[in-house]
């Protein structure tokens, strides 16, 4: 979507943007400015088209954000819930033939008049530009350059073409003017001024659009007067030169002028030191702030919309965008289900009119298999179950799209562990018609699977696939159950130490106590083994607090457990010093 990647572009300027505003722009090597200011707008534009993992602090987020190695990549989270589609049978009206105008139409269409009357407005600002060096009287100098004599006209430069009203200057204070303003001309910055401006044009909402083209406007003046002083201009008389022009300006936008109005900028970057290279590692950490503060920001990206005031929340959340999950490994824990269930297939047939049609023919797609996709006759089923992954699921959506629909995921929740998914919000859209929906209540529960179907002329959601679909989604949701249900002192594990967060801890694996390293684990961390091949606790730990699995238990319990009977023992300490174990028994 446009409007999401304009939002992104808008984000990323405005970074950099503030880093180069606050950090370079009165450093004095205007030429690397000028580079980087070019590379801003480049990184602003093609940086959201890159996907977050190529791109995004995935390994610093794995590492400030999970305990435990195997976790994958972030995740898309909204916050506000999307009302279910109830599952009733759908019938197409004749309303739904015609497009409907939802937020995001109106939005574009804001977007879209602004722009029509920026750019407007630029094309008038070239015809004027064009009109007035056409009426001027016109000198070709040998290095390219042309005078363009214009009565009234204040001093400025466009491309060639330096424009100025010769009998309002005369020696050497002509001479100072056209020095600047050739050098405009020849190093070309009327094509910066050109490009910030397109920007400005296709950004005219950002204020940081704005500012941005200023600084351009800014660095190039502080870079044709220091070419003129580096020629052996005198700088006193340059200065003053300038202080006398400006008196009389006049600007015209689009154009290098002599007599910017910036005039006390740049008589103090004529008179500041050089500046040290070194200077630029300060743009660096700021770059590289940014890259690690996203790290924390990632995980609470639901919350972070729901900061946002309500009249602003549309906007907000396409900054949240879609992080690509990498593919963790799944494996059947429950065989043989597929004989087990018989769920009777509801098609939209069957629910919007009389049974007509006594046999469906399946119709074989000469690819390979997707899962979740089914189509029979003019009408294709979809569902997604709890064990998807990212990738099957977005290789669902070209499906979609050969039936004239888009398929979008505003929300896909896995649990802590990353194993399945626990909630989803789906949108479907095309064709005139439009439906939502969602599935899942909480972030540790495998949700149920969610499904529809999508046909000219209509669509349905929440309404049971047929047969084969049926029983994939069954087959999934009993496989999360039992993955669950295998890993679910793992999940508590998870819940109670990501209350405490990230302070002091580790974990014990069972064959630790049987080394050399039991003696300095009881002197260190305050347990170990015991002579009588018990756990062991010091009274370090007498105010601690013990789990043994899921179970809440005593100190006095826990010293009973026998060295044999234990998996593993997993500890934290919190802010105020109290220490959690969760130990992990056969």
């Amino acid at each position: 979507m446009l409007i999401p990647y304009l939002m992104k572009v808008s984000l990323v300027l405005a970074v950099l943007t503030l880093a180069y505003r606050w950090l370079i722009q009165f450093e004095t090597f205007s030429k690397l400015n000028r580079l980087l200011l070019w590379l801003n707008v480049a990184a602003a534009w093609t940086l959201p088209l890159i996907s977050l993992p190529s791109w995004g602090p995935v390994e610093v987020q794995n590492e400030f954000h999970h305990s435990i190695p195997k976790v994958v990549g972030k995740l898309p989270i909204l916050s506000e819930r999307i009302a279910a589609i109830q599952s009733q049978p759908f019938t197409p009206s004749a309303e739904m033939a015609l497009p409907a105008m939802n937020v995001a139409d109106w939005i574009g269409a804001i977007y879209f008049s602004g722009m029509l009357v920026m750019a407007g407005y630029f094309l008038f600002q070239i015809c004027r530009l064009f009109l007035l060096i056409a009426r001027g009287q016109n000198e070709e100098y040998p290095d390219g350059t042309s005078v363009v004599h214009v009565a009234g006209a204040s001093p400025f430069s466009f491309f060639k073409w330096i424009v100025l009203d010769l009998s309002k200057h005369s020696g050497r204070e002509l001479h100072n003017i056209i020095a600047h303003e050739a050098e405009h001309a020849r190093q070309w910055h009327s094509a910066d001024l050109l490009l910030a401006e397109i920007q400005k044009i296709c950004l005219w909402f950002n204020p940081f659009a704005w500012i941005h083209q200023r600084l351009v406007q800014e660095n190039l003046e502080y870079l044709a007067d220091r070419a003129v002083l580096d020629n052996g201009f005198e700088k006193k008389e340059y200065q003053y030169n300038l202080l006398n022009t400006v008196m009389q300006a006049r600007e015209l936008p689009l154009t290098n002028s002599f007599v910017q109005s910036l005039l006390k900028k740049r008589i103090q970057m004529m008179n500041r030191k050089p500046s040290h290279y070194l200077v630029w590692g300060k743009y660096v950490a700021a770059v590289a702030l940014v890259y690690i503060s996203s790290a924390f920001v990632a995980p609470y990206r639901e919350q972070i919309v729901e900061l946002a005031p309500e009249a602003i929340r549309p906007l907000v959340k396409p900054l949240v965008g879609e992080a690509i999950m990498e593919e963790s490994a799944k494996k059947d824990l429950i065989e043989g289900l597929d004989d087990q269930y018989e769920v009777p297939a509801v098609t939209p047939e069957e629910a919007v009119a009389p049974k007509a049609i006594d046999t469906i023919q399946v119709v074989q797609d000469s690819g390979p298999k997707i899962k979740g996709i089914l189509v029979r006759n003019d009408t294709l089923y979809w569902a997604i179950t709890p064990l998807m992954t990212w990738d099957e699921i977005n290789q669902m959506k070209p499906e979609l799209q050969k039936f004239g629909y888009n398929m979008i995921i505003n929300k896909l929740q896995y649990d802590p562990l990353q194993n399945f998914i626990t909630s989803i919000s789906v949108h479907i859209k095309g064709q005139g018609s439009m439906g939502e929906g969602d599935e899942g209540e909480d972030g540790t529960t495998p949700m149920k699977g969610y499904s529809g179907f999508v046909r000219k002329g209509g669509l349905g959601m929440g309404q049971s696939p047929p047969a084969p679909l049926q029983l994939e989604m069954e087959k999934d949701y009993q496989s999360a159950l039992a993955i669950m249900k295998a890993k679910g002192v793992d999940f508590f594990e998870k819940k109670i130490f990501g209350s405490i967060g990230p302070n002091s801890g580790g974990s014990v694996e069972e064959g630790f106590f049987d080394g050399k390293g039991n003696k300095g684990l009881l002197e260190r961390e305050g347990f170990g083994k015991s002579e009588q091949n018990t756990l062991q606790f010091t009274d370090k730990h007498a105010n601690s607090e013990f789990y043994i699995n899921t179970n809440r238990s005593t100190r006095e319990e826990v010293s009973k457990l026998s060295i044999n009977k234990i998996k593993k023992i997993s500890y934290r300490e919190d802010n105020q010093h109290k220490t959690y174990f969760i130990i992990h028994t056969k």
